[in-house]
């Protein structure tokens, strides 16, 4: 019992550290000329072809692209 229970804390403290790597990655959409947070609403498609990753939002600026409106990268 002792294992499992400290199994699902590990998977729980996994889980946790890596939603804040999510909502920190960016997405540009080439169509649009705006950049996103990768979880902002207006996105449907994270994987289409015209949305491009970024890791920072300064590379996103560097690059042309403006922040979403809805989102506020």
């Amino acid at each position: 019992m002792k294992k499992v229970v400290l199994a699902l804390f590990a998977a729980f403290v996994m889980i946790w550290v890596a939603v804040p790597a999510l909502a920190s990655t960016y997405l540009a959409n080439t169509n649009s000329g705006k950049f996103h947070l990768y979880n902002c609403s207006t996105i449907k498609h994270h994987n289409a072809e015209h949305f491009v990753p970024y890791e920072s939002r300064q590379a996103c600026i560097d690059d042309g692209y403006i922040p979403c409106k809805k989102c506020n990268p």
